[in-house]
C-alpha cells in the first residue's frame, strides 16, 4: 500500500471515529438533560470546550486580530442559538434516531441556504432534497402526519445549522480552525449563560447526578472529536470524507436502540432509510465535484508549467 493510500485510509478511519464520537454526544447530552436544563448544560459545555481548544494552541489563539475575533464571536452567537434549539428538541424527544436523521437534513439545506450568500447549489442537491421529502413525511406519519414539537425543533435546528455553516464560511474562512472554534464557543457559552439567567435561573439543577455525562460531552464529544476531525482533514483530499460523515445519524439510531431501548416502527425506519439514501446521493455528488475540481487544478498547473 502506498503512503498516499495509507494516509487516506487512516483519514477515513479517523472520520468514522469522529462520527461515532458525535453520535455518542447525543447520548451524553440526552443523559445530562435528565437532571439539568438545556441552557445551563450548554453554557458549561461551550465554556469548558473553549478552554480546552485554547489549550491546544494558545499562541495561535492569542494572535487573532480584532476583525477575526469579531467575526468569530458573531458567528458563535448563531451557533449558540442553533445548539440551544437542538438541546431543547433533545430534551423533549422520546428518541435519538429520528432526531439525528432530521438534523442530518442540514447537509442538504446548506447549499440551499447558500443561495442567499451567492453560492450555487449543484444538481445532486435538488435530487437529494426530492428524495428526502418523502422520508420526512414518513417520519411524520408515525404521529399521524403531525410533526411532534421535538421534530419541529430538530428541523428548525437543521435550518439554523445550515445558516451557521454559510455564515461561518463567509466570515471565518481565513481564521485558523482552533482560533475560530475557541471564540465561537466562548461567544456561544456567554449567549447560553444569558439565556440561563433569563429563563432558567429558578430551575433546580442536579449537576452532581450527571457531571460525568457533562464531562464526557466536553472531552469526548467536543474536544476529541474536533481534534480528530482536524487531523483527518489534513490527511484526506477535499470531499472524500463526505460519504463517511453520513454515518453519524446511523450511529445515533443504533445507540438509541442499544442503550436507550428505543423501538422504531416501520414508518420511522423507512423514513430514516429514505433520508439516508438522499444523504448518500448528495455526498456522492460532492465527491465527484471535488474530484473534478482537483483534475481541473492539476491540468491548470501542468499547463502553466
Amino acid at each position: 500500500m502506498s503512503n498516499q493510500s495509507s494516509s487516506q485510509l487512516t483519514a477515513h478511519l479517523l472520520l468514522v471515529a469522529v462520527t461515532l464520537l458525535a453520535a455518542m454526544g447525543w447520548f451524553f447530552s440526552k443523559s445530562a438533560l435528565l437532571a439539568i436544563t438545556p441552557m445551563y448544560f450548554l453554557a458549561i459545555r461551550f465554556f469548558s470546550s473553549a478552554l480546552l481548544m485554547a489549550a491546544m494552541k494558545p499562541r495561535i489563539v492569542l494572535k487573532a486580530t480584532s476583525v477575526q475575533i469579531r467575526n468569530a464571536l458573531l458567528t458563535g452567537l448563531v451557533l449558540g442559538v442553533q445548539t440551544s434549539v437542538w438541546a431543547a428538541a433533545l430534551m423533549l424527544s422520546d428518541g435519538l434516531g429520528v432526531g439525528a436523521f432530521l438534523i442530518s437534513l442540514s447537509f442538504l439545506l446548506i447549499p440551499v441556504t447558500g443561495l442567499a450568500f451567492g453560492y450555487r447549489a449543484q444538481s445532486q442537491t435538488w435530487i437529494a432534497i426530492a428524495i428526502a421529502l418523502p422520508g420526512v413525511a414518513l417520519l411524520a406519519l408515525r404521529n399521524g402526519f403531525n410533526l411532534a414539537p421535538a421534530d419541529s425543533l430538530f428541523l428548525i435546528s437543521a435550518l439554523l445549522y445550515a445558516l451557521y455553516f454559510n455564515i461561518n464560511g463567509r466570515l471565518c474562512a481565513r481564521i485558523p480552525p482552533v482560533t475560530q472554534t475557541f471564540y465561537q464557543m466562548l461567544s456561544a457559552s456567554v449567549a447560553c449563560a444569558v439565556a440561563y439567567a433569563a429563563w432558567e435561573l429558578d430551575a433546580e439543577q442536579e449537576l452532581a447526578e450527571v457531571w460525568h455525562w457533562v464531562l464526557l460531552s466536553v472531552v469526548l464529544a467536543t474536544w476529541l472529536r474536533f481534534f480528530l476531525l482536524l487531523k483527518a482533514q489534513s490527511m484526506a483530499p477535499e470531499g472524500q470524507g463526505a460519504i463517511v460523515m453520513t454515518l453519524e445519524p446511523v450511529w445515533v439510531a443504533l445507540l438509541g436502540i442499544t442503550l436507550m431501548n428505543e423501538s422504531l416502527g416501520l414508518a420511522a425506519f423507512t423514513g430514516m432509510a429514505v433520508i439516508f439514501l438522499a444523504l448518500m446521493v448528495n455526498s456522492l455528488g460532492t465527491v465527484r465535484a471535488a474530484r473534478q475540481a482537483r483534475k481541473v487544478r492539476k491540468a491548470g498547473t501542468v499547463g502553466y508549467k
